[in-house]
C-alpha cells in the first residue's frame, strides 16, 4: 500500500488538531523530567518514528520542529540538571528525509538530534534496550496501523517510565481486515468489521489494545477521535502513571474548544452543533450522563468505596477528577457520603493514603 505523502500541501484541519494535542502534551510532559532540581532520570528521550518532512508547504512546524522548541525552552535547565537529552528523529522515505534534514540543519544544543532513514521496526527493536534506562515519549505517526502490533504494544507497556501517542486509521481496519497480514496482529472478525460503522472502529481498536494488558499490571489508555474528511482518525495515548493519564485527559478536554473539520458525532446522535466535541466519546451528553448515572450506582453499590477507586473510576473512564467530585458533591448534598473537601485534588497521584467515602 503506498503511502501518501501529506507534507507537499498545507496541514488540513485533523493534523493541525493532531498537532495540537501532540504540543500541548508535550509541553506538560517535559518539564516532569526537565525541571526537577533532583531528577529520577538522567537520560530523557523523544522518539519521532515517522517524522515526515519537518514543516508543510505553509512553512508549520510538524512534530520534529514541535519537539525541538519545547526541548529549547528547557535547554538552561537541561544544562543546570546534568540531563542528557535525546531526539530521535525518524523517517523511511528518501525525499521526505532529505527535506527533514534541510529543516534540521543547525538546530542542535545542549542536546542531541539524531536522524535515522531506517524502517521503524528494526529501529525501535535496536533502540528498545536503551530506552529501559531512559524515561521515554513515543511519538508514532504512521499511516495506517500496521506499524503497532500487539507484540510491539506489550514491548512498549513493559517499558518503565515510557509515555506514547499514536495515530491510526479507522478506514484501514475496514480495508484490509481479511487480509493475512492483517488477521496476523488483529484477529477481528473481517464481516463484523465491514458491519460496524467506522466512527466506532475507534473503540474496537481501544479495546483490543486494552485486552493486551497483563491481568493485574495497571495501565492506561485514552483514546481522542479525529474527523477528516470522510475517514475517522484516532490518536491513543498510553501511561503507565496517573500523572501522565491525568495531563492527557486535561490536554484532550482543553481541545474541546477547537472547531472544524474533527468535530463529528459518534453515535450519531443530536449534538449542540454550536459546540461540537473533538472527544465525542465521552463529550456527548448522555455518555456524561451514563458516566455518572454508573459513579452513583457503584458507590451506592459500594462498589467504589475509597476516594482514590472514584478518581481512578474517572480516569478509566476518560473523564477528569472534576467531572468525578460533580457527582461526589450531589451525593454529599444528599447525605449519602463523606464530605468531599479533602478529596477535591488534581494531584491524587501523589497521595498514598486512600480515604473512604462512604458514611
Amino acid at each position: 500500500m503506498a503511502v501518501r505523502d501529506l507534507f507537499r500541501k498545507p496541514f488540513d484541519e485533523g493534523t493541525i488538531v493532531k498537532l495540537k494535542i501532540y504540543t500541548d502534551y508535550l509541553r506538560e510532559w517535559a518539564p516532569v523530567f526537565l525541571s526537577k532540581r533532583e531528577p529520577i532520570w538522567k537520560t530523557v528521550q523523544i522518539f519521532d518514528f515517522f517524522a515526515g518532512q519537518g514543516r508543510d508547504s505553509l512553512n508549520r512546524p510538524g512534530s520534529p520542529l514541535i519537539a525541538l522548541e519545547i526541548v529549547r525552552s528547557f535547554e538552561r535547565l537541561i544544562v543546570n540538571r546534568g540531563i542528557k537529552v535525546i531526539l530521535h528523529f525518524n523517517e523511511l522515505e528518501e525525499d521526505n528525509y532529505r527535506s527533514l534534514m534541510d529543516c534540521l540543519a543547525g538546530a542542535e544544543g545542549n542536546f542531541s538530534i539524531r536522524t535515522y532513514n531506517r524502517d521503524f521496526k528494526s529501529l525501535f527493536n535496536e533502540q528498545y534496550e536503551a530506552m529501559k534506562q531512559s524515561a521515554n515519549f513515543l511519538f508514532f505517526d504512521q499511516n495506517g496501523i500496521k506499524e503497532i502490533t500487539s507484540e510491539l504494544f506489550v514491548k512498549i507497556i513493559a517499558l518503565r517510565q515510557t509515555d506514547f501517542l499514536f495515530f491510526i486509521s479507522s478506514s484501514y481496519f475496514r480495508r484490509f481486515a481479511n487480509t493475512p497480514e492483517f488477521q496476523k496482529h488483529f484477529p477481528f472478525d473481517p464481516v463484523e468489521m465491514q458491519s460496524i460503522h467506522y466512527y466506532h472502529v475507534h473503540r474496537k481498536v481501544l479495546a483490543h489494545y486494552k485486552s493486551l494488558i497483563p491481568i493485574g499490571r495497571t495501565y492506561y489508555l485514552a483514546p481522542f477521535s479525529i474527523k477528516k474528511e470522510r475517514n475517522i482518525y484516532g490518536l491513543i495515548f498510553g501511561t503507565h502513571h496517573t500523572l501522565g493519564i491525568e495531563k492527557f485527559l486535561s490536554v484532550a478536554w482543553k481541545n474541546d474548544s477547537l472547531r472544524g473539520e474533527a468535530n463529528y458525532d459518534i453515535d450519531s446522535e443530536k449534538i449542540d452543533l454550536h459546540s461540537p466535541s473533538l472527544f465525542p466519546e465521552f463529550d456527548i451528553p448522555s455518555k456524561r450522563e451514563v458516566f455518572e448515572k454508573n459513579l452513583r450506582r457503584k458507590i451506592l453499590a459500594g462498589e467504589i468505596g475509597m476516594r482514590n477507586e472514584a478518581y481512578l473510576f474517572a480516569l478509566n473512564e476518560g473523564f477528569l477528577l472534576k467531572d468525578a467530585n460533580v457527582v461526589l458533591k450531589k451525593l454529599f448534598a444528599e447525605k449519602k457520603i463523606k464530605s468531599v473537601i479533602e478529596y477535591i485534588s488534581t494531584d491524587l497521584h501523589k497521595n498514598k493514603n486512600d480515604v473512604p467515602i462512604i458514611i
